[in-house]
Formats: structure tokens, sequence, C-alpha cells
């Protein structure tokens, strides 16, 4: 068994002969990104070997370039480990520095499932020498609560707090007691979780007073496995305990920031009575353990699309010992929780006119509609909107090119966050670039790259056009930063399927462009996008501007406005039952529709008259 020593952290692990590299990455936990989930195919997992014997596999020849091999530099999930080494990480991991924005316009409502109450309960007698835990309930029965339902732990803990005339302050939910004890002011606080496939969010509210007290997030660890969620459910089906690891890994990471919310706000994990989570179907079977199997064949069918409530300790969830662990219904396959938390919080279903909304992540929820009906429909998106899978993509963090403007004079000018040096595109940033690049004939219609427009920044590689934005001495860790004609390819892959989806469900619901009241843009897209590239694009139809509008995390806010009311959980169920959920590669049209979106910003030029009026002269 060869040793492995990683540097700068000086850890060592014994390796398995012929264990990859990135497997002993993430038994150490090391900072490491790997968008593509170890397939070779994003070039991100890069190390350099110091010391020992390192092959050079094919996808390391196509991924990194011939003086770099030569001095040692490998992918991480390529390397195997038939000797001992000693491996410097090039690239560690950096934490996404986006701030979770959230700017609905939704209101709140209080309709708690936890409820508390405060009883006096009567002492026993020989005339009447009834239990104390039927002198506990007729109790509650006077203040209009029965039959009320006593956990093992709550008849425990009621038999150590009461004593001769006491008052004591029990908390329901719904017909069960939860929580009960002899301290004034117990408060019932619960944690609305937005699981998502990049970042996941938990707010820590004050169920009676429906305040916001806390809120944490970090990237989802099971990153690791892929940034897609194809590659995740790959994963939890051919590793036999790929399941169970993918659920430890989001388990750990929502006990993590419920543990921060509790020390941020002071708030006991025993008075943490709830915790409501929406994400994609994906994440939502991952969390509860389910077999994600079904999700990746045809016809993509969920275990459930159920409304889920459990205990949280039989999930592993840390909480208060009676607390509950609940999820928003899924509509299906790749529609889940978190579209509903979205369309909650949007009341898209009360709208007198139609509207659209596109949440877009890793993947992409869609949906049109008012009070007269929704139908959605879900993309392919994929990561590249989110910087992935790009050769100089990157997620949103510190060094990430985040805007980008192209002057008349072919200048270019960008900012990043943090105001770092760049080490990379983000997502915000590359719908900027490619937009840009289009108005100013950089890339025309088809989006082939034309090196005529600036021949100082425009090369051939590898049998294919780049255009460079910040070469390596500029960087902060020495790689340029560059687009490719393949990444361009991939937005328009991203793009052109989610217009052709927005064309298919306003046709089934008989909406016109001009009729649109208005695009509502969700999550990090939403955020930090500029409206004027995602349209310029052709990403959905074209509509004015101001109809454009970002709305945060509208999937999280979805998730608090369920902790807080019962009633908006119930509307969420009839949301999922009464959406009309559109498999879009069974429809007949979606494949031409989708060539057509590929151009920029479409193949009629007639359906996005004020995008092209802004090609620049010259082109």
């Amino acid at each position: 068994m060869p040793l492995v020593r990683f540097e700068p952290s000086g850890k060592e692990v014994m390796a398995n002969d012929g264990e990859k590299v990135i497997d002993l990455v993430k038994r150490l936990h090391l900072p490491l990104e790997s968008v593509c989930g170890g397939r070779g195919t994003c070039g991100r997992c890069r190390v350099q070997v110091i010391s020992g014997d390192a092959l050079i596999t094919d996808e390391d020849r196509r991924r990194i370039k011939s003086d770099e091999l030569s001095s040692g530099v490998r992918l991480a999930c390529q390397l195997r480990t038939d000797d001992e080494l000693i491996i410097r990480i090039l690239q560690p991991h950096a934490p996404s520095k986006h701030v979770i924005l959230e700017r609905t316009d939704a209101k709140l409502e209080l309709d708690p499932s936890i409820r508390s109450v405060k009883v006096r309960v009567a002492d026993a007698s020989i005339a009447a020498p009834t239990s104390l835990e039927s002198r506990f309930l007729e109790a509650l029965g006077h203040k209009g609560i029965a039959p009320a339902r006593m956990p093992l732990s709550m008849i425990t803990a009621l038999s150590k707090a009461v004593s001769e005339d006491l008052e004591l302050q029990v908390l329901l939910r719904r017909d069960e007691v939860v929580a009960l004890g002899k301290e004034e002011g117990k408060g019932a606080y619960g944690i609305a979780v937005d699981v998502g496939s990049t970042t996941v969010v938990a707010y820590l509210m004050d169920l009676l007073e429906g305040t916001e007290l806390a809120v944490h997030s970090q990237l989802n660890p099971q990153i690791e496995h892929g940034d897609d969620v194809i590659s995740r459910i790959t994963f939890s089906i051919t590793d036999p305990k790929g399941r169970e690891e993918l659920q430890r890994l989001i388990i750990g990471c929502i006990n993590h920031l419920i543990g921060e919310c509790s020390r941020t706000a002071s708030v006991p994990l025993e008075e943490i009575l709830e915790v409501m989570l929406v994400g994609n179907t994906a994440m939502h079977h991952s969390v509860f353990g389910l077999d994600q199997k079904a999700l990746a064949l045809v016809p993509f069918a969920p275990i459930t699309t159920q409304a889920l409530e459990f205990k949280a300790r039989d999930v592993g969830i840390h909480v208060a010992q009676e607390g509950y662990a609940c999820a928003l219904p899924n509509v299906a396959g790749f529609v889940g929780a978190d579209h509903i938390g979205v369309l909650l919080a949007t009341d898209l279903d009360e709208l007198d006119k139609p509207t659209m909304v596109i949440d877009i992540g890793t993947n992409g929820e869609i949906s049109v509609g008012d009070r007269r009906g929704i139908v959605s429909a879900s993309v392919a998106a994929g990561p590249a909107f989110e910087g992935g899978n790009l050769s100089s993509g990157m997620r949103g963090a510190e060094g990430a090119i985040d805007h980008v403007t192209i002057g008349q004079d072919m200048g270019l000018e960008y900012t990043t966050i943090g105001d770092a040096k760049p080490r990379g595109l983000c997502g915000s940033g590359v719908i900027d670039l490619v937009a840009e690049m289009f108005l100013s004939g950089l890339i025309d219609r088809t989006g082939q790259i034309q090196a005529s427009r600036d021949p100082s920044r425009v090369r051939k590689e590898d049998g294919q056009m780049r255009y460079v934005l910040v070469g390596g001495e500029e960087t902060a860790d020495g790689q340029e930063v560059s687009i490719s004609q393949d990444d361009i390819v991939q937005i328009q892959f991203a793009k052109g399927a989610l217009h052709a989806a927005s064309e298919i469900l306003m046709e089934r619901r008989n909406v016109q462009v001009k009729e649109l009241d208005s695009i509502l843009l969700a999550g990090a897209f939403g955020n930090y996008v500029n409206p004027v590239s995602a349209r310029t694009l052709g990403m959905f139809p074209e509509v004015p501007l101001d109809s454009i509008k970002g709305i945060g995390n509208a999937a999280g806010a979805g998730a608090k406005l369920a902790l807080l009311s019962e009633r908006k959980r119930e509307k969420a169920k009839r949301l999922a039952r009464g959406v009309g959920y559109i498999e879009l590669a069974a429809m007949p049209d979606f494949e031409d529709r989708f060539f057509s979106s590929l151009y920029f910003p479409h193949a009629e030029a007639s359906k996005f008259p004020e995008a092209l009026s802004l090609l620049r002269k010259g082109k």
C-alpha cells in the first residue's frame, strides 16, 4: 500500500494499489474542485506530482498543456497510486462569496403547526388516584386541546416537570406534545432549508412570532461527486455505498448549518421543533435516503412526490428530540419541491396576467401561468450557467469574473468578486461575455468565433478558436482566463433548451409573448445575471427589460412560508397536484425548437428585434 502525502497541508494517507488520487482527496476532505464527478472532462482537479511516477493519460493530454505535463501536472481523477507520491494541490476549492439574496414579494403568513399553551395539572387524591398523564391531558382538554398524543419522551419529561401547584408551558405540534417544561418563555423555533445542488441555505425562524433570527449557507458537500445531479445519481447507482455517502454528506451539511444558526441566535437545539426542506427531486431523495436510480431512467419517475414529514431523528437531523423534518411535495423527476417553493413565494396561481418563472441552477425549472393554470417543465441546462463544465469556469467565489463589457474599440473591461485577481468565469460573467462577444461581432449568430475581429485575443488551439480575456501573468493562479468554441457551444445548448421550453409552455397555455406580464428570475441566476445580456443571448422571449425581474432565493422564501403556515403547506400540495408537467423529451416539436434556439439570439431574427438592434457598427 503506497504512502501518499499532500502539500501544502502535509496530510498523509495509505492508498490501495491503483486507487485514484481524487478518492484520496475526498477521504482526507482536502479542498480540490471537481466539477464533473471524476470523469476527467472538466480539468479542474489539477495536482502536481512532486515525487513519484505519474503516467500521462489521454484526458491529461486533452486538458493540460505540454509544458505543465512535463512539470508533473496531472488530473487527480485520472492519476492512480501505483507508487509512493508527494502531491501538491494546485487549485484548492474556494468557498462561495455570493450573498444569498431575497427579493420576493412573498408575505409571511403566521399559521404554524406549533402552538404554545400553559396548563396547571391538578393534584391526585385518594378519591381520584388518576395517573399523571391523564390529569395532564385533562388539563389540556380544558384548553380545548383533546385528544393529545404523548410520546414516551414527553411522558418522562412530564414526570420530572410536574410539582405541586406548578404551571407548565406545553408546546404542541398539531395534537402531539413535542416539548414541555417549567421554564418561562420556552421558545418554539424552526429551520427552513433550501437544499440546492450547489448551495445549501438555512433560515432560523421564530415559529410564534414569524421573525427570521439567523441565516447561514455553504456549498453542498456532494459537489465532490459532481456539480450536476446526474453525476451524483450515477455515483449513487454505481458505488455500493453511494446512496449512503450522499445522504451522509447532505445531512452533515444541514446539521452544520442548523448548529451555526443556533449559535448565531443563541437558540438551543432542543427548542428547534421543525425543519422544512425544499430541493430538486434528486436532492429531496438524497436527504431522505431514497433510491435515485429511477430518476436517471426513462420515464424519470421519482420514488415519491408527496409532501413528507418524519421525526427529524429518523433522518439524522439534530434538533429537538420530538422535532420533525418535513419536505414540500415534488412535481416530477426533475421538477422538485424547490420549484413548488418558488411557485408558493410568487403566488403564480393567484396572478391575473400570464407570468413566466425561471429558476436556473445546475438544473433549470420553468413555469408559465396565472390564476387560470400553470404548466411547468425542466431543462437540462447543466452547470454552464453557473460556470461549470467550461474551460475557465468556476463558481461564484472570490476572483471570479462576474461582469464583462467589450467596447466599440474591442477594449475589454471586467469586474471580479471581491475585487481579487481573476481566477475564472462564473455564470453571470459567462453570460455577459458571450453576449458582448455577439454584440461586438466576435461571434456570429451561429456562435462561431470570428478571429478577424480581434486577432490579439483570439488564437487557435487544439483545433478550435479561443478568446483570451486575461493572460496568465495577470491571474491569481498563473492560468489564463479564456473561452473556447466548445464553451460557447455549451452555453448555446443550455440557452437553447431554456428558450425552446419557454415556447412550448407558452403555446400550451395559449400565451403570446406580448401577453406576458413579466419574467421572474429566481435563484443565484436571478440575483446576479444582467437581464440585457440574458435577453441578448435569447435565453427567454424578448419582453421589455422592465418586465424582467430578479426575485432572489424564491425557493428559500417558499420554504419559510411553508414552515410558518399550515395553510401554505396545503396550498403547496394543491400546487403540486395542479401543475401541468410537460416532459419535453416527449414533445415532437422540441427538437426543432431547440435547434432554432441555438442561434444568437434565435434563428428567427424577427423574434428579437431589440436585441439585434444593439449590434455594434463595424460588425
